[in-house]
């Protein structure tokens, strides 16, 4: 998959809050209906804000992502800040 689908998949997900109720109750079962590789898969389910960054996915997208997952502020900028090192 490229980076522009997975940006999609995740503005997808996002906009659903039924789907992000169920990636916190189990994540791969939340990611199942949608098309991601098995590596976009296991970065989403660990919540690797920095892979995802640099993996291409847009800020503005990734921010709402991590908000509606669960991960805090100055921990999604730590990850950001590690991966960009």
């Amino acid at each position: 998959m490229s980076a522009r689908n997975l940006n999609l998949t995740l503005v997808d997900l996002c906009r659903s809050e039924a789907d992000i109720e169920q990636y916190h109750k189990d994540p791969e079962a939340a990611l199942a209906g949608y098309n991601v590789t098995d590596q976009e898969r296991e970065r989403l389910v660990a919540k690797d804000m920095g892979w995802l960054y640099t993996y291409g996915i847009h800020p503005y997208i990734l921010v709402q992502f991590a908000l509606a997952v669960g991960v805090e502020i100055p921990h999604y900028v730590q990850q950001l800040k590690e991966a960009t090192a």
